[in-house]
This record gives structure tokens, sequence and C-alpha cells, in this order.
């Protein structure tokens, strides 16, 4: 059974990576399409066996990312689309293909549509170019310019989105995420999706943590001051 000074120290290791957690949700509270991280930690009753007796391993927090929908705001940016539903642009980094919900795009130097770190915004048969920054795009990705139509963006669906590993920036991968075949695409032009992160809670969240990692100090300097203790007696023998 781990003694109790292991047991803080775990704690207090477990309210770091809340508190990292929290941190990057506040710092992202106004990025576009920005899905928040929860921190998880196993239930207490895990650590429990039938007979009573304790796990000898303890729980660490992990974090996991709310793909929950969050409101839609007006910007009057052509460029910038919001996804009505559970889909994800899928974009692409040297070769390799990524998924996002973060839709304020813009054009690089050869018009082809990219999002603001550079990375290539794919359609249904590759990149997209544009001779304007003022293209109409419907409710199902297609891309008019002129009249005529040169694209249509892909978006990529997940059976559960919550199996797709972030990578930081808004991105994640695929990773055990199955696409589904079919479904509804539902743009918004001239939108984004704001973050699902509420300062006000994730406020809260970071006061009671910092608290319980107070709580865990205490309790290691309650331990550390026995110790001294009982090495002094020792040393009386």
């Amino acid at each position: 059974m781990p003694d109790g000074f292991t047991i803080a120290a775990l704690s207090m290791t477990n309210d770091m990576q809340r508190l990292s957690s929290i941190s990057q949700n506040l710092t992202n509270a106004l990025t576009p399409g920005y899905k928040r991280e929860i921190p998880l930690t196993a239930a207490f009753a895990s650590m429990v066996s039938g007979n009573g007796a304790f796990s000898a391993d303890l729980p660490s927090a992990s974090g996991q990312i709310d793909m929950k929908q969050s409101a839609l705001r007006h910007t009057g940016n052509p460029l910038d689309l919001a996804i009505e539903n559970n889909g994800f642009f899928e974009i692409i980094r040297d070769g390799k293909a990524y998924y996002t919900r973060q839709g304020n795009f813009t054009l690089d130097p050869t018009g082809r549509l990219v999002t603001q770190s550079g990375d290539i915004v794919n359609g249904v048969s590759g990149d997209i170019r544009l001779t304007t920054s003022q293209p109409t795009i419907d409710s199902q990705g297609n891309v008019i310019e002129n009249g005529k139509p040169i694209g249509q963006l892909k978006i990529v669906h997940f059976e559960d989105p919550r199996m797709l590993q972030a990578v930081g920036e808004g991105k994640f991968l695929q990773a055990g995420a199955a696409i589904k075949a079919e479904e509804k695409i539902a743009l918004r032009q001239s939108h984004l999706e704001t973050s699902n992160v509420n300062t006000a809670a994730e406020m809260v969240k970071m006061i009671e943590t910092m608290r319980h990692f107070e709580t865990g100090q205490k309790i290691i300097q309650m331990y550390d001051a026995m110790n001294e203790r009982a090495i002094s007696k020792l040393g009386e023998f």
C-alpha cells in the first residue's frame, strides 16, 4: 500500500498537470474553434480491490478533449468558415493530414487557401486556389469564384471525435478515430466558431487546484517534520 508521502507527492504532480491544462484553456479562450482540455483522474473506487485493499498503482491525471460545439460568431470575412455540426476541416502540413475546427483561413502568396500558420486547407480534389479573397462558399463547402465552382472543401466526420489525438495549435491527428463514410456537411461562411472555454469556470478550477496543491505541500512538510523527529530520537540511542 502506498504511504501518505507517496500519495501526497502524486497528488501534487496531478495538480500540476491540471494547472497546465487549465492554463492552456485560458490562453486559448479567444482562439476560434478551440476545444478545451478536461483533466481527468481515475475514480477512488478504482484504487480499491475486491477485498478492500489498495492497489499498488496510483492513478495519474490525464487529459480528454471536450468536443462540445460552441457558438458561432459573425465576422463578415468571406474566408472565415464555421462548421455547424461535428465535422473537421482537413489540413495538410508537410504532406501529413491533420484536422481542425479553426476556420479563420487566409490566402498565401500563390492564392492557395491556408490556415493562419500556413497549413494547406485541403479540398475534395486537392488544395484550393483563388484569385480573390471574396469567394462564395455554400453550406456544402463548394467554393465559387466569378460565378464558377473551383473546388469543394474536404470536411471529415468521425465516429467518436474524442478518439482524435490533440497535437497543439487546435490540430488533431486521426489516431484511433474512425471516419464516417457519409455525413451531411453544414458550413457557415463569414462566421467563426468560438472556443468552448468558460473563462470563469476555468478560473474557479485553477483556484481549487492551487489550494489542493498547497494542501499536498503541507502534508509533505508534515511527513518531513515527522522524519526529522524520528531521526533525532533514534540518534539519542
